[in-house]
């Protein structure tokens, strides 16, 4: 279970968009916690505006003693903690530290996309081809993906950065 005597932190899952809003009310609570956001542009059809997005999408970190355990599972929009073997599993707060140097630098970093990979179905998340479903065909230079898109029998190509997408399991046809 969770270490009652000293505070580390743990991975919680949230409901997906949620991230800011399950933050909010943890702070609300006096629960430490950390949501990790980086700056970006979205463009809409009308405006392009600069937005906190959280870097890992699902996700929060929170700072708690075992008895803080069932307060955050309470807080609206909480799913459950990152488990390993059925224990939530603690992160070495150097990795947290870490998280919180790279983000204040004000250094641009790419993501590193690992799990997105050709062949990968993906929905584009953002800016103006937001919406769109396609396959992965080619992952140029760690920056783009080449991603075909087909309607009515008719194939194009587009490139995007991995930021703007996210993997589906399976190609939705609706």
């Amino acid at each position: 279970m969770i270490d009652k005597k000293t505070k580390k932190w743990y991975a919680v899952y949230v409901r997906s968009r949620a991230e800011k809003k399950v933050a909010a009310e943890m702070e609300e609570n006096n629960i430490e916690a950390y949501l990790p956001l980086f700056k970006t542009i979205r463009q809409w059809s009308d405006r392009k505006k600069r937005v906190h997005l959280p870097l890992i999408r699902g996700y929060l970190f929170v700072h708690i003693k075992g008895r803080e355990y069932f307060e955050v599972l309470k807080i609206q929009g909480v799913v459950s903690f990152v488990k390993f073997l059925g224990k939530p599993t603690s992160i070495p707060a150097w990795q947290i530290q870490n998280l919180k140097i790279l983000l204040g630098s004000g250094e641009e970093f790419e993501f590193a996309s690992p799990d997105l990979g050709e062949g990968d179905f993906v929905h584009i998340t953002a800016g103006v081809l937001k919406g769109l479903k396609g396959r992965i065909v080619k992952v140029r230079q760690k920056k783009k993906l080449l991603i075909s898109l087909d309607a009515l029998d008719y194939s194009f190509t587009v490139d995007i950065h991995p930021a703007l997408v996210e993997r589906i399991r399976v190609p939705r046809t609706s």
